[in-house]
């Protein structure tokens, strides 16, 4: 288990903006409301009713409320204007395997992966709060799939 850092903000789409720089690059996010959801590379230009952004340095995730924004920044760094969650955090990597998109049984409304492709693994970072596991923090899409 390595440290990690979980910190609660409040704010507009402006002041969750400029957290995405802890994130790393490549960035990734996704963006919901309840008139669908969309996947893209970058930071999001459309900050719907909720979503995330993620890199291989962190996670932020955010959700409206009223006028405002709430959101958690899930990251490897600690950021020394933050402060953070109450607790004792750690992490450790964790790799998934991705829908392929492409099967018959999926019926998304996308049909590729932010990183243009159907299929695909992804790459998180399970974050513990006093060895409990709470978060499943997204940190990269790869290509292809292991091999069964």
């Amino acid at each position: 288990m390595t440290a990690a850092y979980v910190y609660a903000l409040v704010g507009t789409p402006e002041v969750l903006r400029i957290r995405l720089e802890a994130l790393g690059q490549p960035l990734f996010h996704w963006a919901a409301d309840e008139g669908g959801l969309r996947m893209g590379q970058g930071a999001p230009s459309d900050w719907r009713d909720q979503g995330a952004a993620f890199g291989p340095k962190g996670e932020l995730r955010w959700w409206r409320e009223g006028e405002t924004f709430r959101a958690l920044l899930l990251v490897d760094e600690p950021q020394p204007d933050l402060s953070p969650s109450l607790g004792e955090w750690s992490a450790v990597d964790q790799e998934f395997d991705l829908q392929n998109l492409r099967d018959m049984r999926i019926h998304p409304d996308f049909d590729q992966y932010p990183h243009n492709r159907h299929r695909g693994r992804m790459s998180t970072r399970i974050f513990y709060r006093n060895g409990v596991p709470v978060f499943i923090s997204l940190r990269a899409l790869e290509e292809g799939e292991k091999e069964r």
